[in-house]
């Protein structure tokens, strides 16, 4: 008789060991558990490294296989177990351990120890055993501290004990019942897909979050004595200056008249010319977007609105840094926040409780595009985070806040219409104004947001399901 190891001795081994990884893998699925490491592939200390978002949200659970028969008094198996429990001891227990083996020397010693209601005497002697027969040189062995974390540590871990042919049957009767198997949630998530693809066919409204512009119907160019905006601005400097371009012909544009009023009038050559809005709205429709927003900003600077420049987000300070908070008007006549101090709750190695940590502003994206010759302004509102009421926030700064604040649930339909209310009547409807309006103001009147009547309504969206705007901010918590 022959015998014949395939691909050798050790690869056969390695084969064995990999097979019953995979029944493991299987095992674990059947339960929700998703992998994300593999000692296989990233050359790992744990066999493998899975999450269960349905049973331990975060926590991080750590496997160990074995596909042989294993004694607990195994000097090999005894040094894993103490490797795995410093993870657990320095990870404060956001981790788990599970131990799969093929089959136990000895069973009764191993329900001694791995068990809620393990027998500490037990534990105490395996460590007196492991600190005689399996410290290696320079290794700290177990105190009195330890032994009774290492007996917290067997009790919190667990082992599964079955062949590869056990691992597989429990995969087949499970599958039939979990609800948290990865096929049956996939399958539940393309029946769910699948569902929700096609609105109820019931009438009704849609309401978008762009509101059409009004523009002026003329606006005015001239050439321009100054070299350049910047030269305009200096030498008129404690003036009032309405909005305009200043274009590389050295010309000026903009929606202000060049009477006696308009300090612009200094620089004029020649005859100011009067130009067709909507033609212009039409032949160069980035340009005229441009040419509208500079003087809608001018607007919204006047409301005492601030602007960071780089995320194109509008925000009001807080003016009174002794306020926690600061509330308007909102359009229901009832007043409504639209800054917050966040303070500290506790001390910390940087500040005290009761500093402040940052400030969080009611936020709005706007962008006034031209489409098929009509101008409009497209409102996105957004979370914002200053650290002094203030000034901008860098992007990095406001990305690390926004993490605490991302939850979808807060962003229905209707509290995202209520705010987009609420910046329409803030910025476009209400008469206050920080800084007096100019006369030019007249000229942009601002409608209605844009509805349309479609013979379908969508499906209702989970209260936990991400929206697509999630990615860039999503609406405010009332």
């Amino acid at each position: 008789m022959t015998i014949r190891f395939l691909f050798g001795r050790r690869e056969s081994l390695y084969g064995k060991s990999e097979g019953y990884k995979k029944s493991v893998r299987e095992y674990l699925e059947s339960y929700g558990f998703s992998q994300t490491v593999d000692s296989s592939v990233e050359g790992s200390f744990e066999d493998m490294i899975f999450y269960n978002p349905y049973i331990a949200p975060g926590k991080r659970f750590l496997i160990e296989a074995k596909a042989e028969v294993v004694s607990l008094k195994s000097k090999k198996l005894a040094r894993e177990l103490v490797k795995y429990f410093r993870l657990w001891q320095a990870k404060d227990r956001d981790v788990k351990f599970l131990l799969f083996i093929q089959g136990v020397k000895r069973p009764k010693e191993w329900e001694s120890i791995f068990s809620d209601t393990n027998t500490f005497e037990f534990v105490q002697k395996w460590c007196e055993w492991y600190n005689k027969r399996c410290l290696k040189e320079g290794e700290i062995s177990f105190d009195e501290q330890d032994v009774k974390e290492m007996s917290d540590f067997f009790a919190d871990s667990e082992v599964i004990v079955g062949t590869h042919l056990d691992l597989q049957h429990a995969v087949l009767e499970k599958e039939t019942s979990s609800a948290y198997s990865i096929s049956r949630i996939a399958k539940n998530l393309y029946d769910l897909v699948d569902r929700r693809r096609i609105p109820v066919l019931k009438k009704s409204i849609l309401v978008t979050n762009i509101l059409s512009i009004n523009v002026p119907k003329n606006y005015f160019m001239c050439k321009s004595s100054a070299r350049t905006k910047e030269e305009i601005y200096a030498d008129l400097k404690g003036k009032v200056i309405p909005p305009f371009l200043f274009t590389k012909d050295k010309e000026i544009m903009t929606f202000s008249e060049f009477d006696e009023t308009n300090p612009l009038c200094k620089y004029t050559i020649g005859t100011v010319k009067t130009f067709n809005t909507r033609d212009f709205q039409i032949e160069n429709s980035s340009f005229c977007s441009q040419l509208i927003n500079i003087h809608f900003r001018r607007i919204i600077w006047n409301k005492g609105v601030y602007r960071d420049p780089k995320a194109n987000i509008y925000y009001f300070p807080m003016i009174d840094k002794s306020s926690e908070v600061r509330e308007i008007s909102s359009y229901t006549g009832q007043k409504r926040w639209i800054v917050k101090k966040l303070v500290y709750t506790e001390d910390t190695e940087y500040h005290r409780k009761g500093d402040v940590n940052f400030y969080f502003h009611r936020g709005v994206e706007l962008r006034t595009p031209t489409y098929w010759g009509n101008s409009f302004v497209e409102m996105i509102p957004r979370r914002y985070y200053t650290l002094d009421g203030i000034h901008w926030t860098d992007g990095e700064i406001r990305a690390k806040i926004d993490k605490k604040f991302r939850k979808s649930s807060y962003d229905r339909s209707k509290s995202r219409l209520s705010l987009m209310k609420f910046w329409k009547y803030i910025l476009f409807e209400s008469k206050d104004f920080v800084i007096p309006p100019e006369k030019w103001f007249t000229k942009l009147k601002f409608g209605d947001f844009v509805k349309d009547s479609v013979k379908w309504i969508p499906r209702v969206i989970g209260r936990n399901q991400t929206r697509l705007w999630d990615f860039k901010g999503d609406a405010l918590n009332d």
